[in-house]
């Protein structure tokens, strides 16, 4: 059963996003920690500097547990894809 959590949006628009990705010899990945209490991985991104800023010190524990580098990314660059409505209808 998914549990859905929907309280109102706070920005009008995202044009940007934040992500803290680790890097090793064979590439990146996206960091996740648990953000949602013990047991819960979420993905370190964020589209607002709030966010950002409440994540570096998570980046920063990752970092120091894995022994891997963590670099913050910035993307900036929007492309909307998809659209799926409120009853599951795609457009493009």
């Amino acid at each position: 059963m998914t549990e859905i959590h929907s309280p109102p949006n706070q920005q009008l628009r995202i044009d940007e996003v934040w992500l803290f990705v680790s890097t090793d010899e064979t590439g990146e990945g996206v960091c996740a920690g648990p953000l949602m209490g013990p047991g819960s991985l979420v993905p370190l991104i964020a589209a607002d500097e709030a966010r950002l800023n409440s994540l570096i010190p998570v980046a920063q524990q990752i970092a120091k547990e894995s022994g891997k580098s963590i670099k913050l990314i910035k993307m900036s660059q929007r492309t909307d894809l998809m659209t799926i409505g409120p009853f599951g209808s795609r457009a493009q």
